[in-house]
């Protein structure tokens, strides 16, 4: 995406120090019968995490905060697209979820995985 900063060289094994949980959200139905969102956890690994940047922006007449986020995992080959990482960061403890929007393979090499994330807020005003 134009205005962030892409995912740095090589990254060292000691970098990645923070706990991620990686998963999607998929809809079931309840006991009434209504689609409820449940969220699968795939898999709880070590990661490094970067701020890459955010913009802010109007839709629909409404202001609306991106930021992005690098996290930098070993490889694994079940993360897609479209799927989060929860990170325990500043909203309370079970973490923010940030989905995922691109992912790097880091060379081809499987072993790294670049995954740039994004959250995005609406704000009142």
């Amino acid at each position: 995406m134009r205005g962030y900063r892409s995912f740095t060289d090589s990254p060292h094994p000691g970098d990645l120090r923070n706990r991620v949980e990686i998963g999607f959200t998929k809809n079931e139905k309840n006991q009434n019968g209504y689609p409820e969102p449940v969220d699968t956890v795939i898999c709880a690994v070590w990661a490094a995490a970067e701020g890459s940047g955010s913009q802010d922006f109007r839709a629909a007449d409404a202001k609306y905060i991106e930021q992005e986020t690098n996290f930098i995992i070993r490889y694994r080959k079940d993360i897609k697209k479209g799927m989060w990482v929860r990170f325990k960061g500043e909203k309370g403890d079970k973490g923010e979820k940030w989905f995922i929007t691109a992912i790097d393979p880091y060379g081809f090499t499987r072993q790294y995985l670049g995954l740039k994330a994004s959250d995005v807020e609406g704000v009142a005003g």
